[in-house]
């Protein structure tokens, strides 16, 4: 018996999750209804489109190319000492070239430390300036939620609302304006 209402339940549970999906696909949920008191922001969005997330995108894009082209270099430099170095070894004795290619080794060790470090600190300094970017975003939402008897602004990605509707675009244009005025910056 318990099973045949478990299995019952979990049909019309399926059933209803199934109208339900089917319902949310077609029904349309406003952009944004600045009488509704909850509201929610798509952060990926908001960076991607803000002048100030692009003008952060474009200077690390910027250091990750130039990170790049140095890699570049420093490598093809390894590689020609290496091929000096294989030619040294045709015509030096065991003894004289072990020094030089334990020096070599050493050296190749380090550049890749620390290019290793270069990319753990760009890395670092993305997320950094991705937290000050979103700083910078709560001063423009939490005056928006003033201006406009707003109560509660959620992440797009974690809640379903059949109510309120995403702000992100209203948040991108009040950053702009405010970017453009000198009023945020990250630095």
């Amino acid at each position: 018996m318990k099973r045949v209402a478990r299995r019952a339940f979990g049909l019309g549970f399926a059933l209803t999750l199934s109208c339900w999906s089917a319902n949310a696909q077609t029904s349309s949920f406003p952009v944004y209804d600045p009488t509704l008191p909850i509201v929610s922001i798509n952060r990926e969005t908001l960076f991607q489109r803000s002048d100030l997330g692009n003008h952060l995108s474009e200077v690390l894009s910027k250091r990750q190319a130039a990170l790049v082209a140095e890699n570049d270099r420093l490598a093809a430099t390894l590689e020609q000492e290496e091929l000096e170095l294989t030619e040294l070894r045709k015509t030096l004795s065991p003894e004289k070239f072990a020094p030089m290619a334990e020096a070599f080794d050493a050296k190749v060790k380090k550049v890749r430390r620390v290019q290793d470090q270069k990319s753990v600190d760009l890395a670092k300094a993305l997320e950094s300036m991705r937290f000050r970017f979103f700083r910078q975003a709560e001063s423009v939402i939490a005056q928006m939620m003033q201006d406009s008897g707003i109560l509660f602004v959620l992440d797009e990605k974690a809640i379903w609302m059949s109510k309120g509707g995403d702000v992100t675009n209203t948040v991108i244009e009040r950053m702009n304006a405010a970017y453009a005025a000198g009023e945020i910056s990250i630095e």
